[in-house]
């Protein structure tokens, strides 16, 4: 009987050993994926930009057997990717990474959950002084200082001007004009209509993005979460207003059309001026048939106010969102990799935009060869201390600025007045934000 007990004893210690080596090796293995990990990466390219992010994408995956990514292209600009996400979220069907304009960090972190960035850069003790300070920001809660996102295509408004239509007129533009009021007198200086010859045009698509960069050089804001204002309808909104629709309905310099269509202007010769993207240097240089100039934008707003100039980062963050730690762990190594020295020349060379890296501003570095085709791409590096966050409006940003989009087009048509504009505006983003 004794004999028997033992032998039941033993049975059950080399069952339970069995068992817990059993249950070990399972965890083991589905901590070990079965073939490699899958990810989504969403952006807004399609096209020629749109095989550049594919380039990245391709390298990346040759460059390692444990990820595989695929990326997708969501037409309507960043209004366009963020829907889909905010659709994509209610079926938790998310993609692991994506690009986001700088005017939807909020949203980004709050609504769709982004993943911050810290936790992997203090793991893997990943270097940020290759990048610019000031650009790294654009991704940095300015409270706690976390780095919840990287930038990555970064942008800022230029002035590109028909140096030939300029000087037919006896001017000589500088490369950092004074004032905005030189520019307005530039604009309508060179509109000729008899010869089909317009002054100036600025890029109003899709979004604000100009008009806040006018409005902060005005001495304005565009509201103030903390004491729960909207500030854009303010004076220095009207002021922005009226340097607009002067040009537009009293100078008749500023043809009231597409940023697309002004483009296509610009490079034909019929237009004098255009504030356009740091996006364009290169389309410009290659296919301008004259003297081409690409200005900084004006120091001042006006010799008797003299606010100075602040400038609104356009371009966007790359972000990390919400899924399994294992997925959201091979983002961060696809994240680094489209960070890389090689990735991000890639963007400048084959995109135009700017990048956060320091080595992408050197003219004797990576890029030296496409800088001595391309100075003037230079240009806007030339202006990141005036850099300024992109506002983020607290909630539902891409209906607040749709509908001031909307209600300047309306005073662009004289549907309202600029006051009236903004007043309608400021109104309905109070109503949406609850203020």
């Amino acid at each position: 009987m004794n004999m028997n007990r033992k032998v039941s004893f033993l049975m059950v210690f080399l069952l339970l050993c069995g068992g817990l080596i059993f249950a070990g090796g399972g965890q083991e293995s589905a901590a070990e994926p079965e073939g490699p990990v899958e990810i989504t990466f969403t952006h807004v390219f399609g096209g020629a930009r749109g095989e550049v992010i594919g380039g990245i994408v391709d390298r990346f995956n040759a460059s390692q057997d444990g990820i595989i990514v695929t990326h997708q292209d969501i037409p309507g600009w960043y209004g366009g990717l963020l829907e889909q996400l905010q659709t994509l979220a209610v079926g938790k069907q998310l993609p692991e990474v994506s690009l986001m304009g700088l005017s939807e960090s909020v949203t980004m972190r709050r609504q769709l959950g982004a993943v911050s960035m810290q936790k992997y850069i203090d793991r893997d003790g990943y270097d940020l002084d290759p990048f610019i300070p000031r650009m790294l920001e654009l991704g940095r809660d300015t409270g706690s200082g976390e780095q919840f996102a990287l930038p990555y295509a970064v942008s800022t408004p230029l002035i590109f001007v028909n140096r030939d239509l300029l000087r037919a007129q006896g001017i000589e533009a500088p490369t950092q004009p004074e004032t905005w009021m030189d520019i307005k007198a530039w604009a309508k200086a060179v509109s000729n209509p008899e010869e089909g010859i317009s002054g100036i045009g600025f890029q109003l698509d899709f979004d604000t993005w100009q008009f806040q960069v006018l409005l902060d050089s005005f001495g304005g804001q565009m509201a103030d979460a903390d004491t729960r204002k909207v500030l854009f309808d303010k004076e220095a909104g009207q002021r922005v207003m009226d340097f607009w629709l002067t040009m537009m309905h009293e100078d008749g310099s500023y043809p009231n059309i597409k940023g697309s269509e002004a483009a296509d202007n610009f490079i034909n010769g019929k237009l004098g001026i255009i504030v356009a993207t740091t996006g364009n240097v290169r389309s410009f240089t290659e296919n301008a048939d004259f003297d081409l100039g690409v200005l900084e934008l004006p120091k001042w707003d006006d010799l008797e106010r003299k606010n100075p100039r602040r400038i609104a980062a356009g371009g966007s963050n790359i972000f990390i969102l919400p899924s399994t730690e294992e997925k959201q762990a091979a983002a961060w190594e696809f994240v680094k990799f489209a960070m890389a020295e090689e990735s991000m020349k890639a963007i400048v060379e084959g995109m135009g935009y700017m990048t956060a890296r320091k080595s992408m501003a050197d003219p004797n570095g990576p890029l030296a060869d496409y800088m001595k085709k391309y100075p003037e791409s230079l240009r806007a590096y030339d202006m990141i201390d005036d850099l300024v966050n992109w506002y983020n409006w607290p909630r539902q940003g891409a209906r607040i600025t749709q509908n001031l989009l909307d209600n300047i087009n309306a005073a662009f048509s004289r549907q309202k007045s600029g006051e009236q504009a903004l007043e309608d505006a400021a109104d309905e983003a109070i109503s949406i934000l609850g203020w």
